[in-house]
This record gives structure tokens, sequence and C-alpha cells, in this order.
């Protein structure tokens, strides 16, 4: 095999309804594998076509789901284990995996072997659960349904990550320490790219940024809640779920705007003209964070998870300890109060560039071969 290019599968759990960081890292190895060919459980060519071109994409039986299951992955947690094991993976001799949940779990074929580019482990099923069964029913008869289906797909899930021909990377420190903890599997920590600016901009606004889905689990609404009576400026840039109810908490505060979706230029331009950039949730990574200190924009962000590793404290970060409004309040005025060097700030964000990124996949790729 070492004597000519492997016939490379890089398979992705969904290209439904989110476009976020994993199909960011997506699109990436795409382009750094040209030749080779793709698969995911459901393709909304509508909405990832222009991205993902004229390459074959193969799909599973999922694809043909009505509208509604597939914009809702919970209705379709029974079928799971059946679609992706009708991905085929014959003939190919490296299975990439761009994977949070279900793809990791492809069978493979003769003499295989699959990389698996983990974000985490499936969280409904682990580190997330009781809490996501919680949040979508009380009903008794649907939780023990759930329940039994969840308990299956975990068994498949551990056992499945169990084959060595099945070499772990993850996005961070965290993702690593959860792998070992539900899989009992080592992991190399490969972070992924950020769209670096070439230089960070110095002419700032006195407007803070946050750049987010508008989900429950984001914590825009502790942000809300800090600046909501202050006099700080807060710009909400992005859509989600929760934002009728988000606009709601805002109310007629002046301070705060929400700009809806933006395009990844305006979001760069948006970053080089923050006062800073506040992070408020647990993520198992973080690339807008990065993306801002790229920008000169300094964080301030919730001590927890992937950007507790990413940012280095009063150098590119201000942390708080608790998820509570009074403790951001602190943070940001010890952030107001301390000077930033962009020039620092722009040299930590470069660590985590495209092409430190692509030089360490390829790497992990060769030595898997």
């Amino acid at each position: 095999m070492k004597d000519r290019n492997p016939k490379v599968l890089i398979v992705h759990d969904w290209l439904n309804v989110k476009d976020g960081g994993a199909e960011q890292v997506l699109y990436e190895l795409l382009a750094l594998y040209p030749q080779a060919d793709l698969a995911t459980l459901i393709y909304n060519k509508d909405m990832f076509g222009p991205k993902i071109g004229n390459r074959r994409v193969r799909t599973s039986f999922l694809q043909y789901f009505p509208r509604r299951f597939k914009e809702k992955p919970e209705l379709l947690l029974p079928f799971v284990r059946r679609a992706v094991g009708s991905i085929k993976t014959d003939g190919y001799d490296i299975v990439l995996a761009s994977s949070s949940a279900w793809v990791k779990n492809v069978r493979l074929g003769g003499s295989t072997k699959m990389l698996v580019y983990c974000y985490s482990p499936a969280r409904m099923l682990w580190d997330y659960w009781p809490r996501a069964l919680h949040e979508r029913t009380q009903n008794p008869l649907v939780r023990a349904y759930i329940t039994r289906v969840a308990s299956k797909l975990r068994l498949w899930d551990f056992y499945t990550s169990q084959e060595m021909r099945r070499e772990f990377i993850v996005i961070s420190k965290t993702i690593a320490r959860r792998v070992k903890k539900f899989y009992g599997r080592d992991a190399q920590v490969i972070y992924p790219p950020v769209h670096l600016p070439p230089v960070a901009a110095t002419d700032r606004t006195d407007a803070y940024v946050m750049v987010s889905v508008l989900a429950a689990y984001k914590r825009v609404d502790l942000a809300i809640k800090a600046f909501k009576g202050s006099k700080r400026k807060l710009i909400i840039a992005g859509d989600g779920p929760e934002r009728e109810n988000l606009e709601t908490l805002a109310g007629s505060a002046t301070n705060i705007r929400f700009l809806g979706r933006v395009s990844q230029t305006d979001k760069l331009k948006l970053l080089s003209t923050a006062r800073g950039f506040v992070f408020c949730n647990v993520e198992d990574f973080g690339i807008t964070p990065v993306e801002a200190v790229a920008c000169g924009a300094p964080v301030i962000a919730l001590r927890a998870g992937g950007v507790a590793e990413t940012m280095i404290e009063h150098v590119t970060a201000e942390f708080f300890e608790e998820p509570e409004e009074k403790a951001l309040i602190a943070a940001l005025e010890r952030a107001e109060s301390h000077p930033w060097d962009v020039a620092k700030m722009h040299r930590r964000a470069s660590q985590f560039s495209y092409d430190k990124f692509r030089a360490s996949i390829q790497q992990a790729m060769e030595q898997l071969r």
C-alpha cells in the first residue's frame, strides 16, 4: 500500500441542518484528499452542495425519511445503527471518520483501517446522559423506550471502539480524557484548524461580541443578563432555536443587538473591531475564541472545556470560574483594566493554523498505513 496512494473514504455523521465547526473541518479534509469518496447518513444537497461540489456523496436509507424526522436527530436513534451498517467500506484502504457520534462505527471490510477524527464520543449516550433524556421528554413511556434504545447504542458504540484497526485522534485534551474514560482508548490531540487573518486589527469599538448558535447549552442568556441594564454594548451574531426566547430576555435593552447569522467574512470583521469576545459555555474545543484572539479581541470565558486549553490567562483571555452573572461581570471589569498585547495574541492563535493541521493529519494517515 505504501507504493501507491491509498484509496480513502471520508465519512461524516450528517450533512443536514447544521453547518458548524465539525463541518469546517470536514471541508478541509475533503480539500486535503480530493480523490476521496464521501459518505454521510443524510445529505442536504441544497445547503451543502455548493461547498461539497461535484464529489460523489453516498448516503444511508435515512436520506429518504420525512424532513421532520431528519431535522430532529433524536427521532432517528432507533435507526442509526442499521443506517451506519449500510455504509460499505470494502475496497478502501483507509476510512477517515469525521465524527461526533455514529459514523466512526462503520464496519471495516477486509484490511481496511480507520482514522477517527473525534469531536466527542456521542454526548447523548455518555457525558450528557441522562440530562439529554430529561430535556427531551417527561413522558414515562417515551423515556423508557429511549433509555432502552440508548442502552443498546451505548454497548454498540463501546465495543466497536475497541477494535484496534480504529485509531483515535481528538480535537482537544478534554476529548482525549473523554475517549479514555468511556472507551479506554488513548488518543492523539490534533487541534482543529482556525481561519487566521494575516494581521490582527488594532482599531476597536466599545462593543463586546458573541458568535454562537442560539441554543440553550451555549448560555447566551448568561451574557444577556450580565449586560442588560449596564452601559456595556453586546452584539450577538448567530441564529438558532432559542433566538426568540433570548430576544424576549433582552427586552427593550438598547445596548444588546442581535444580528442573526453572519458570513465568515462578516464574523472576522466583527471580531477585528470587538472590545472583547464573550464565551459562556463549555465547548469541546471552541474555534471562534481562537479566531477572536487572532483578530486581536481578548476572550472573556468560563474556565472549562477546550477553551481552558487554547487560551492563556492574561495573554489571550480573562477567565471566570462559575457560570454566574456576577462572575462574568467581574471578569469583564478585570479585562477592561488589563493592557492586551495584540501581537502576542495573534502569535498564540497562529499555533492553530491550517498548515499545521494539514501536516498533522497527513502524518497520522501515513503512520496508519
